[in-house]
């Protein structure tokens, strides 16, 4: 199911996940930085190459730099095995 057919049959459950995200993703304890490197670490293990475009961007908003990205994308190399890393190109495109 795509966000858009989501919205177009059932707006409230979209709605409620876009809120829901903003909770998760406010300052707190831990910086939008940091949550963002976060949530890009777990698309990179669940291979979701939508999921990583939207997290590394919006790492790179909140004041990520590559270097950044890249030991993120190390961390979760290492914390799932090298296929993490080589399942798509754009991780390349975000640590460089």
């Amino acid at each position: 199911m795509t966000l858009e057919m989501l919205n177009r049959n059932d707006p409230d459950v979209l709605k409620s996940l876009y809120a829901y995200r903003r909770e998760v993703f406010k300052e707190g304890e831990l910086s939008l930085r940091e949550k963002e490197l976060i949530a890009m670490t777990v698309a990179i293990v669940m291979k979701c190459e939508t999921c990583y475009e939207y997290h590394a961007e919006a790492a790179l908003k909140a004041g990520a730099t590559p270097r950044q990205i890249l030991e993120t994308e190390e961390v979760a190399m290492y914390m799932s095995g090298p296929s993490a890393m080589i399942w798509t190109k754009k991780i390349d495109e975000y640590s460089e």
